[in-house]
């Protein structure tokens, strides 16, 4: 005689594997938001404390020239932002990709990083500052 399993056992066990992995998938989302709001953090640091930097070193060299962050294009994919400040450049995509974590050049002084699939911040470089121009409660928590 053949031992098999029956059908009951079966859709027991399909639908505890998909509880497991419903619970597992979420933990993994929430893994990758975690990480990548870390990600933006550090680089809104990094690019601020780099600015800062490069506006003392003016000032004590009493070197007059305005800082530029970059020579990338706007909107282009594989570009190298802020070259001019940072040591190692951030690669850019575009905003058709929208992919998290990512910077997108929108203009000469304009900056956006997507943190979601529908959530981006928009950055502005006025008076040698990189200022956050989205909405407030957004800006303090990537702040």
């Amino acid at each position: 005689m053949k031992k098999a399993f029956s059908l009951l056992e079966l859709i027991i066990v399909i639908v505890v594997i998909s509880i497991i992995s419903s619970f597992v998938i979420s933990k993994v989302n929430d893994s990758i938001n975690s990480s990548v709001k870390t990600k933006v953090k550090s680089e809104i640091a990094l690019i601020r404390n780099q600015i800062a930097k490069t506006k003392t070193k003016n000032i004590l060299l009493k070197n007059d020239s305005l800082i530029v962050l970059d020579k990338a294009s706007v909107n282009i994919e594989k570009s190298k932002l802020f070259s001019n400040i940072l040591d190692f450049p951030l690669i850019s995509t575009t905003k058709e990709k929208k992919e998290p974590g990512k910077w997108i050049k929108v203009s000469d002084k304009k900056y956006m990083i997507f943190t979601k699939d529908d959530e981006n911040l928009e950055f502005s470089f006025i008076d040698d500052s990189f200022i956050c121009k989205s909405t407030i409660s957004l800006c303090n928590n990537y702040e």
